[in-house]
């Protein structure tokens, strides 16, 4: 089994390698660095890999392979114009690392990195210019920005300011003697993606709107190809996992006819199109067809069974969220008079829907014994104090949904004949609750954990699963029966 301790050599080669590979050529970089793995799990790790595409022929490439060195671009506002600032929000989407934050993106003109800045823009265009993030996550990709330092993510449930700080790069230093005017276009390609460095220079619009040069009719072409990859991509790819994935899939596809020199951006095509547009997709959202509901099953996935439910939801099933268990059960044990044991733990984690035989339930037993020994050794109690709360609801509400996925995939009920909205969330609570949990612990972050921040989110995720269970464990226990009758 690979040890994840070697992530920083795995990710080395998955932000770097620019050429098609294989699973061979991966397994030999990673046996050259003293990494031991199967073939088998070098696979398993490739296909659940965000910074890699599976093409045809078992070969792959990485996001590095497909963004560097590709066009793309954006036009600054008026806002931006004047202020001689610009932001960067989602206008590097999908083409930068999707883990890194826009606002440690690197800005490179003339053969340097120019320096960064703040500057104060209104509320509604920082939301525009971060809308791609998705509902959900545009106000705390805003807010979270490292030059903004008035603005809470609590303090935004009540309303939103008018204002905020963002971090901005001067227009001079990209534009620099020639300047730049409204209706000229930042032109972009990204030349180190390890590193998320950007190069951008100024792609100046025609000086007069009656004249139709051969850039606006490239342009226009390249709207036409954008909606026509993107209808294809609905059918072919489904919703994907963000709307940042959505895109990756679409310039993966269509790079020759969309990585030009006069293209658009992604913001514009959506002013721009009237057959596509933001769609809600359980609590976050998605790009879709006008006025149609973004399904959970669809062209893309029409053989999806209620068993492959519960692999797909396993994928996200990290080690974090047994250690936060045992952490929990710790926390526990050293407070009360009754000590708990680890088997209710097992029955917790792994619910009986599960249909484990006992070989599997007590090497499970056996790893969580040996798990909890490691982390009561070094388990302290008052570190742990402010965050046990916390995470003592993350736990209670992740049960609750790992049961009812446990239900769902164990019933044999086609997943087509449960409300689609609702087995949407369902998969997304799964996912976020997770990520809370890998959050919380992570030990080197564990003392600037948001906890306000996330005891707000985590209430809104506990009111959506009351929202929602109701509706699928009635349409369970209707599905389950349907086709039984009475023997007379």
């Amino acid at each position: 089994m690979i040890d994840f301790n070697y992530t920083q050599v795995i990710n080395s080669y998955l932000c770097s390698q620019c050429d098609v590979f294989t699973v061979d050529d991966f397994y030999h970089y990673l046996k050259s660095n003293g990494i031991k793995a199967t073939k088998t799990e070098i696979h398993t790790l490739l296909h659940s890999s965000d910074l890699v595409f599976p093409l045809i022929n078992n070969q792959y490439v990485t996001r590095a392979g497909v963004f560097e060195g590709r066009w793309f671009s954006f036009k600054p506002s008026k806002e931006e114009i004047e202020k001689g600032q610009i932001i960067l929000g989602h206008r590097c989407m999908p083409f930068v690392n999707p883990e890194i934050p826009p606002d440690e993106i690197q800005v490179y003109v003339n053969s340097k990195i120019i320096e960064k800045g703040s500057a104060t823009f209104t509320m509604n265009f920082a939301l525009d210019t971060f809308a791609l993030y998705g509902e959900g996550y545009v106000i705390p990709y805003v807010v979270n920005d490292k030059a903004n330092k008035e603005v809470s993510l609590s303090s935004v449930q009540f309303s939103l300011p008018t204002e905020v700080t963002l971090t901005s790069w001067p227009l001079e230093k990209i534009a620099g003697e020639k300047g730049i005017k409204f209706g000229d276009r930042i032109l972009c390609r990204v030349i180190d993606w390890a590193e998320c460095i950007v190069e951008m220079s100024v792609l100046p619009g025609s000086q007069d709107e009656m004249i139709i040069s051969s850039a606006s009719i490239e342009r226009e072409n390249w709207y036409t190809d954008f909606e026509n990859g993107l209808l294809q991509s609905f059918d072919k790819n489904g919703p994907a996992g963000s709307i940042e994935e959505q895109l990756a899939f679409l310039y993966l596809e269509h790079q020759e006819e969309l990585c030009i020199k006069n293209c658009g951006s992604s913001e514009e095509f959506l002013k721009h199109t009237t057959k596509i547009g933001f769609s809600p997709y359980g609590v976050e959202t998605r790009i879709w067809r006008t006025g149609e509901d973004v399904p959970y099953i669809g062209k893309w996935n029409q053989s999806f069974s209620s068993d492959l439910l519960l692999s797909e939801m396993s994928i996200t099933f990290t080690p974090q969220v047994i250690d936060a268990y045992l952490e929990d059960f710790i926390w526990d044990n050293l407070k009360a008079k009754k000590k708990r044991e680890l088997s209710e733990l097992v029955s917790v984690v792994f619910p009986g829907s599960l249909h484990l035989n006992s070989e599997e339930r007590n090497l499970l037993m056996l790893n969580m014994e040996k798990r909890h020994d490691i982390i009561e050794k070094d388990y302290n109690q008052f570190s742990d104090f402010g965050i046990a709360p916390i995470r003592k609801r993350m736990l209670k509400l992740f049960s609750n949904v790992n049961e009812l996925v446990c239900d769902i995939a164990g019933s044999n009920v086609s997943v087509s004949d449960f409300p689609q909205q609702e087995l949407v969330i369902l998969s997304q609570l799964f996912s976020h609750v997770v990520h809370l949990l890998e959050d919380v612990e992570n030990l080197v972050l564990r003392e600037q954990f948001p906890i306000d921040d996330v005891a707000l989110s985590l209430s809104g995720m506990e009111e959506t699963f009351e929202d929602i269970v109701y509706t699928l464990k009635a349409a369970l226990e209707s599905n389950k029966y349907k086709g039984f009758g009475l023997v007379e």
